[in-house]
This record gives structure tokens, sequence and C-alpha cells, in this order.
């Protein structure tokens, strides 16, 4: 594979991830639950947040295929199917519902990056399941280099939090949320597809 091919790779799986992620759609989760902190607390607390969501998938990235085939004896093909399906029903739930409320008492304030801002508003199950399938297609090195290009624009959208709420507004943030989730949708109707046809041994139409 060329310089060229991998750069486009890199860009395609790129954006898929990011529709996964959405930070664009959670924008009005991020300013609501740092809303009453100071301006160095809650660029510590987002800080915090996006690089635990980036050990995250960077973890899966690395063994989540080793999980898969040694500790749970399970195929890619079946994990494509039932990735697929979980990841249809995160965008479904997303274009119908994209502002899906996480409470957090005071008491767990000071855990707030690691819950729930990186888990589950930035990474919940549909990430960590597209992460370990393209890791098993692409390779966990390319895996990480997208992992790093797709924080890079989630850092500087989970920072930009509270400016871009105000340039937005919240019926764009939600029309740019329901797109992603739209192109979220398709992408797991392939891989129930794929799964299916290298499941049961279909031939690849020419």
């Amino acid at each position: 594979m060329g310089l060229g091919e991998t750069i486009t790779l890199i860009f395609r799986e790129m954006l898929l991830l990011l529709a996964v992620l959405n930070p664009l759609g959670n924008i009005p989760l991020f300013v609501k639950f740092t809303a009453k902190m100071d301006p160095e607390r809650r660029a510590r607390t987002l800080n915090t947040a996006v690089a635990s969501a980036l050990g995250m998938v960077l973890f899966f990235a690395l063994v989540g295929d080793v999980c898969l085939r040694y500790l749970f004896g399970v195929t890619l093909a079946e994990f494509k199917i039932a990735g697929g399906i979980l990841l249809f029903l995160v965008a479904a739930r997303g274009v119908l519902n994209p502002t899906t409320e996480v409470r957090v008492s005071q008491q767990e304030e000071r855990f707030l990056a690691y819950f729930p801002l990186a888990f589950p508003i930035l990474v919940g199950p549909g990430t960590l399941a597209m992460t370990i399938i393209l890791s098993q297609r692409d390779g966990p090195v390319l895996m990480i280099l997208t992992s790093l290009a797709a924080f890079v624009v989630v850092f500087a959208i989970v920072r930009g939090a509270p400016a871009l709420a105000r340039v937005l507004g919240p019926q764009d943030g939600l029309i740019i949320a329901r797109l992603l989730y739209i192109f979220l949708a398709a992408k797991a109707v392939s891989l129930v597809l794929t799964g299916l046809r290298d499941e049961l041994k279909w031939p690849v139409a020419m």
C-alpha cells in the first residue's frame, strides 16, 4: 500500500471513528457537566476526559483482537455481525434522540473526567466495537494512527465546546450529529452484510 493510499485509508477510518465518537453531538453535555467549573478546572477536566478516552481506544486497538480470539473464541465474522448490529442501534438512537442524558452526583464530580465524560459519553460500547473491527481489518498500527488523528479533532472540539455551543446553537449541532449517525448506520449495515458473507461463505458480487 502506497503512502497516498495509506493516508486516504486513515482519513476514511478517522471519519468512521469520529462518527461513533460524535464529539459535536455531545457538545451540550460537555458544556452542562463543566458549567460550574472555573476555566482552569474545566480545561483540566476536559483534557483528562479526552486522554482517558484515547487510552481506552488505544488499549482495545492493541489487545481487543487477542481478547476476541483467545479469551472469548469469537471470529472476526461473528464480531462484525454483532458489532454492526450494536453500531446500528447506537446510530438509530442517535438519530432519534441525539442528546442522551447521563446524571452524576456532586459527590462523584471529582471523577467526572472518567465517568461520564470519557465513558460512556465519548467512548461507549459502539466505539470499542468499531475500534476492534478496524484494528482486525487494518492492523493495530494503522488503527493507532487513525485514533491519534481522530482524537486531535476530538480534543479541539471538546476544549472548544463552550464557544462552539454559542456559535452553532442547539439546532445546528443536532443536525450535524444526525448526519454523522446516518453515515454510521450505513457502515453498520455494511459490517453486518460483510460478516454474514464471510460466515456463510457467500460469493462476492462482481
